[in-house]
């Protein structure tokens, strides 16, 4: 097996198997391939469609070359792919906070936006959270307060190969499906959101490949990578046989309220929704509140499927209500920022 060979079957737009795919990956963490090797991999698997075994071969050896934090076995990660354009508040790094102040560990992976207004990263650096702490600290804030954030620059250091080709094929790759499936804490359960239902599914299927005890993804119709208040959502679930599931808005917003112009704006409306005691008769602050339940209430079922979604909701407001999200943001601020 060798880099050429690949190359010519992409370029007859034949799927690689799990092994090719995972033998090419190990390639480019080693920095072993010329840029135009490179370029030429990513545009062919683009044009063709990645598969669920080329994401699951590819996440494989990323995780294997990524840096490890010991994981509690509770604990689940909310991310998404990203990509979505529609430049929405951070609403699953919102929802990781509430999930994680309703008792249930988050090891929550992210990174700087790439084409967004505001990534993970961003906005915790602007809520105060200091996301370049060393990977013992990342450790001891998921075992001490059942909630950690994991930078990726920090914990994928092979990427450091792949970034700057990256940025000049100027495309969406396959990278933009790998990072959700590459949590460097191992979590076995995970909501993961991407814009395209299509790999909603063959991530929904790599994850479940790789080890998954549960994975949910979804994909909102707007192209949104959380679920949506005004449009429908489609969920594939390792749990039901990744059989396709739409769920139906609760039409308890408008989404134009969730756009943001920066980490600023998105930090704000995390905060205000935090600091609510009530519904309040405000659409805007009542748009943000229940895009954050919404989703929110989808993660805590990972770990309670006895639950009914409402009792999920119910949970997810009652920790927002009684001031428990706000607290468990302070308490991330103030161990990651301690000497």
């Amino acid at each position: 097996m060798n880099i050429i060979d690949i190359i010519k079957k992409l370029s007859t737009k034949e799927d690689l198997s799990f092994e090719e795919s995972a033998f090419c990956m190990n390639e480019i963490m080693l920095g072993n391939l010329l840029p135009s090797q490179f370029g030429a991999i990513m545009a062919s698997l683009s044009i063709k469609s990645e598969t669920s075994e080329e994401i699951a071969g590819m996440a494989s050896v990323m995780r294997d070359y990524s840096v490890k934090i010991d994981g509690k076995d509770e604990a689940i990660d909310v991310c998404g792919t990203g990509g979505s354009g529609l430049m929405w508040f951070n609403i699953s790094t919102a929802s990781a906070i509430v999930v994680s102040a309703c008792g249930v560990p988050v090891a929550k992976h992210g990174n700087r936006a790439a084409s967004g207004n505001s990534g993970s990263a961003d906005v915790l650096e602007e809520l105060g959270v200091n996301i370049s702490i060393q990977p013992d600290k990342v450790e001891k804030c998921l075992h001490e307060i059942d909630l950690t954030f994991i930078f990726a620059q920090s914990f994928h250091p092979s990427m450091k190969f792949a970034a700057p080709h990256r940025k000049e094929i100027g495309i969406r790759t396959i990278f933009n499906f790998l990072g959700p499936l590459t949590n460097p804490a191992s979590v076995k359960k995970q909501i993961i959101g991407t814009p395209n239902k299509d790999y909603a599914k063959k991530i929904a299927l790599a994850g479940k490949k790789l080890g998954a005890e549960r994975i949910i993804t979804v994909s909102g119709e707007s192209g949104a990578d959380e679920i949506e208040l005004d449009q429908n959502t489609i969920i594939y679930d390792s749990k039901e046989n990744f059989s396709e599931k739409i769920m139906k808005p609760n039409n308890q917003g408008d989404s134009k309220y969730l756009v943001v112009n920066s980490p600023k704006e998105s930090a704000k409306k995390i905060i205000d929704c935090f600091s609510m005691k009530e519904n309040e008769d405000n659409l805007e602050k009542t748009s943000i509140l229940n895009s954050i339940l919404i989703n929110s209430a989808l993660a805590l079922s990972l770990t309670n499927e006895n639950k009914s979604n409402e009792e999920c909701v119910e949970e997810a407001k009652e920790n927002i209500f009684n001031g428990n999200a706000l607290k468990k943001l302070i308490q991330l601020r103030e161990i990651t920022n301690k000497k």
